[in-house]
């Protein structure tokens, strides 16, 4: 078993904005990423289950010793509102922070920082933030975050790679998606060490995340060749190395190549490469239904990948050779991993109800990931049979 020490580590400039320790131990990162990022007053942001004696937070709080000022936990799945304004208010005052969880506490405090940079101070003050798909309407005067910002991961989400923060307005509920300049974190620490207290499920799941990421991007309507490089890399690390830590769950190394491989399977999204409807159902299905979205891409990304299949197989073919299975379609491929891993291949599993596959498809066909889906989704008709089909 390798602990603390795996091989290929060290810092890397991920964008201009942001850089990456990658299987540095997190007492020598955070020190490092707090000496960069001149933090002297700092909030700590994670769940309920990491804040407790013995959790990932109390080894970080530690290492920050005179600088740690505070913490904030109980952030809820798919990012409410709520969670925001109460993260945003905690963070006032402070000099830097570090989130330690999934996409929900980091899309949090993305959020939060800014909300503070713009004077909001209540959840209904969010309105006048614009979600992605309606930025363009008109000239927008937000302002981008400034607060200094160090991520840890402990699951596979790779939201920590992206200026994209999901936010769920209780009032519909609706998950929104806001994209700013500067709003990924500055600083996003990759130490496999910190993902073994994450249960199986949300780990493996939002390892299937981040497949779906790579794969959606690779077969994207608008790729670009520095994309393609980084989709089909971080598919051929996630697919096999999500398997080596189903069986040998101590294997580092494996669980360092699949935080690369997150981390590789955002940056085409990241950089504007337009994702399909297993991503746009995703979100649908999150906000409306509540399901978490490494489970969407589970659930999904074999039956789009299917629909798919007339328009671009030769694109999905590579990926199927490129993991050693150059026989099989990806849709199974992807499926395979999906039972071998024990997450769930239907909605049903996943607790979705029947009852709410309309809902659900009402929220889908508006979602602007739906337009740029490879295969055209016409219709309400097409969204319903395809939930259907997954359901």
């Amino acid at each position: 078993m390798v602990m603390g020490n795996v091989e290929n580590s060290g810092w890397s400039t991920s964008s201009p904005q942001q850089t990456v320790a990658f299987g540095v131990p997190i007492a020598e990162a955070i020190v490092e990423g707090v000496r960069r990022l001149s933090m002297s007053r700092v909030a700590v942001v994670t769940t309920n289950s990491l804040s407790g004696p013995g959790g990932l937070a109390e080894a970080v709080v530690k290492v920050l010793g005179s600088k740690f000022q505070s913490i904030v936990s109980g952030i809820h799945p798919h990012t409410p509102r709520k969670d925001v304004i109460r993260v945003a208010k905690a963070l006032d005052g402070i000099d830097g922070v570090v989130t330690i969880g999934g996409g929900s506490v980091c899309d949090s405090v993305k959020a939060a920082r800014l909300c503070l940079a713009n004077g909001i101070s209540d959840a209904v003050g969010m309105d006048r933030l614009r979600p992605y798909h309606n930025r363009n309407s008109e000239p927008d005067e937000t302002r981008s975050p400034t607060l200094p910002f160090i991520a840890v991961p402990t699951t596979l989400s790779a939201g920590e790679f992206s200026s994209a923060a999901g936010v769920t307005d209780e009032r519909g509920p609706l998950k929104q998606v806001f994209v700013y300049p500067r709003l990924s974190p500055d600083i996003v620490i990759l130490d496999p060490e910190m993902t073994t207290q994450t249960p199986n499920r949300l780990f493996f799941s939002t390892g299937l995340r981040a497949v779906d990421h790579a794969v959606e991007t690779w077969c994207s309507i608008n790729p670009t060749p520095l994309s393609d490089a980084y989709s089909l890399h971080a598919a051929r690390l996630l697919i096999p190395s999500l398997r080596r830590v189903l069986d040998v769950p101590a294997d580092m190394e494996a669980r360092l190549d699949c935080m690369k491989g997150a981390w590789l399977s955002i940056l085409g999204a990241a950089a504007g490469v337009k994702a399909g409807a297993s991503h746009g159902m995703g979100h649908a299905l999150g906000g409306t239904a509540g399901m978490p979205h490494g489970e969407t891409s589970c659930v999904m990304l074999p039956h789009i990948l299917r629909y798919n299949a007339s328009v671009n197989g030769n694109r999905q073919a590579v990926i199927a050779s490129a993991v050693g299975s150059p026989d099989m379609m990806l849709a199974d491929i992807v499926s395979n991993l999906v039972a071998a891993l024990g997450l769930p291949v239907r909605l049903r599993d996943a607790g979705v109800t029947e009852s709410q596959i309309g809902d659900v498809a009402t929220a889908a066909v508006h979602d602007p990931l739906l337009a740029s889906n490879p295969r055209p989704i016409s219709s309400l008709d097409v969204v319903l049979e395809l939930l259907k089909q997954a359901w």
